[in-house]
């Protein structure tokens, strides 16, 4: 537990300042966005890790339950700020999307009780997995090799990884990936 704790603060303390490091080196051009690294990672172009979770509801959730689906696989915590950034653009794209073949999980690596009171306040409107280590380990998974936070892997309609992203993902750039996988935006 006390690992856990260590890991945590300091995956904070990283998030921050790297996000923090990011804003300023973006406040010359656009201090609207913030750059995207997709990730060149071997788990790209194969089938998706299989896992089960359970969500904020107390449900367990398989990964198998949105087979022929494009999902975004997000990985966050109530923390991390640029997570944070992302979440109002997540909503709004399931709202739009979610009855096109489209579906978000988001997979908190928090406290199961923070992430419940903050979906709420969020009225967030897709699927929350929460767990610690349980978290971690899954984002290593599917290729978050450095613990980073945001991080976000997109599985197409056949169950293959054709994305990895870490850092904030934006509204333009994930419906521009959506596109690019044939879902018409």
């Amino acid at each position: 537990m006390k690992n856990v704790l260590i890991f945590i603060v300091a995956t904070a303390v990283a998030g921050t300042s790297g996000y923090a490091l990011q804003r300023y080196l973006a406040s010359d051009t656009d201090t609207h966005s913030v750059p995207v690294t997709e990730i060149a990672s071997p788990i790209i172009g194969k089938t998706r890790p299989e896992f089960a979770m359970m969500d904020i509801e107390g449900n367990i959730r398989n990964i198998k339950d949105w087979d022929g689906q494009i999902v975004l696989l997000n990985f966050w915590a109530t923390w991390c700020p640029p997570c944070l950034e992302e979440i109002p653009g997540f909503i709004e794209i399931q709202q739009e999307l979610g009855n096109r073949g489209f579906q978000i999980i988001g997979v908190a690596v928090d406290n199961e009780e923070n992430v419940r009171e903050f979906a709420s306040e969020m009225a967030m409107n897709y699927p929350i997995l929460a767990g610690e280590m349980e978290a971690i380990e899954l984002s290593q998974r599917y290729g978050n090799t450095i613990g980073g936070l945001p991080f976000s892997a997109i599985i197409d309609k056949n169950g293959k990884v054709t994305h990895t992203i870490m850092g904030e993902l934006t509204k333009d750039r994930l419906i521009s990936i959506l596109e690019q996988l044939g879902l018409a935006v």
